[in-house]
């Protein structure tokens, strides 16, 4: 990926490698100016609308506000800018290959136009930039309460879920009426799952053929794949038998649950990129030393490379059985796995003992129980 970030007075910080990839300033671009951001340091992260994964991250200078950024590539885009060493949420821009975006407002509330997507949303459904910042606001104001009185948190959690729900449904509408509008392809995105896949299939070729084609594609999986995780809540329960797999091994080979009947299971779903997964680790590593003869520990590494599991693997020293599970959404469908790590107790008859959601002493002290 070919990265060239600009500003009138940012050449300064911005790294070599990113220097040394590009010298042009074509394809997309975002300019305009922030009013609050005065001559401030922000960071820029690029994340790649198909992954989710970061793309790129440096660091801009305001010049008065002045915003002038841009990088050559063909994918799809979301972009935050942001104050430096803050938490604050920003409301992302989303960019499709070549765009030209034009941003005025604040950091905070930022006004885009000059493409395809949000020139439609201004001339179309101006209500969508209101729903928006209503929405983000919310977002701000719960993450600045931090650990606050819990019913004052629960207050805004209730109000959060009602601004989505009336989003959803707002948007559903739109859609249907603009079934060729790309716009209507962009606000497919951000439905929930059920009103999603619904919008998806209303969609006209116009938009499922666009460069947004691929992305709500994915996304449609993604909303099949969440309502089936749903539905087998009921059946991912203590007490009730563990879903078969059949997933390749680091050595090869493939293994179901069925090849460690007999022994207690704790599966670890996983992620390199996790970073509570690998925070949780050394523990991991722990426990497994002290009752590898009475347990199998089995970690069924999901969203990786291969090729960047495998070193992982190596990397960490987990000298259990790894499994790979990659992107596949069969067996986290099936566990209902909607965080990262979970890591499900099974016993040697291979029902379900408990769920560990996170890493937490509770799964911990369950095996010393069982175990000690």
């Amino acid at each position: 990926m070919k990265i060239f970030f600009k500003t009138a007075a940012a050449a300064s910080v911005l790294s070599a490698a990113l220097l040394a990839l590009c010298s042009c300033n074509n394809g997309n671009r975002i300019s305009g100016i922030l009013e609050d951001a005065g001559n401030d340091s922000l960071t820029v992260s690029i994340y790649d609308a198909m992954t989710e994964r970061l793309a790129a991250k440096d660091t801009i200078v305001a010049e008065n506000g002045k915003i002038d950024i841009s990088f050559k590539d063909t994918a799809m885009f979301i972009v935050y800018i942001d104050r430096l060493h803050t938490n604050v949420y920003h409301e992302p821009i989303f960019m499709m290959p070549g765009d030209k975006i034009e941003i005025s407002g604040t950091l905070d509330h930022k006004t885009c136009k000059g493409s395809d997507i949000y020139d439609s949303l201004h001339s179309n459904f101006p209500d969508f930039f209101s729903i928006v910042k209503e929405i983000n606001s919310t977002v701000r104001n719960i993450l600045a309460a931090g650990d606050s009185d819990e019913a004052v948190q629960e207050a805004m959690r209730q109000n959060l879920d009602s601004l989505n729900a009336r989003k959803d449904s707002i948007y559903a509408a739109y859609i249907k009426n603009n079934p060729n509008d790309l716009a209507s392809g962009y606000l497919t995105l951000f439905l929930n799952p059920e009103k999603g896949l619904e919008s998806y299939n209303l969609l006209g070729s116009a938009v499922k053929e666009s460069a947004l084609g691929e992305l709500l594609d994915d996304m449609a999986e993604s909303f099949t794949a969440s309502i089936m995780k749903e539905r087998n809540k009921a059946n991912v329960q203590p007490g009730k038998p563990a879903p078969e797999f059949c997933l390749k091994g680091i050595d090869g080979k493939e293994y179901t649950l069925a090849s460690f009947r007999g022994k207690y299971v704790l599966l670890d779903f996983w992620g390199s990129w996790c970073y509570w997964c690998m925070k949780g680790m050394p523990d991991m590593k722990e426990y497994y030393g002290k009752y590898s003869d009475r347990i199998e520990f089995v970690g069924i590494d999901c969203g990786d490379s291969e090729e960047t599991w495998k070193e992982t693997v190596e990397k960490e020293g987990l000298g259990w059985t790894n499994l790979y599970n990659g992107d596949g959404q069969k067996t986290v469908t099936d566990y209902a796995i909607e965080g990262f790590p979970t890591k499900i107790l099974i016993d040697k008859e291979g029902k379900i003992v408990e769920i560990f959601v996170g890493e937490s002493e509770e799964l911990y002290e369950k095996l010393d129980k069982l175990f000690r």
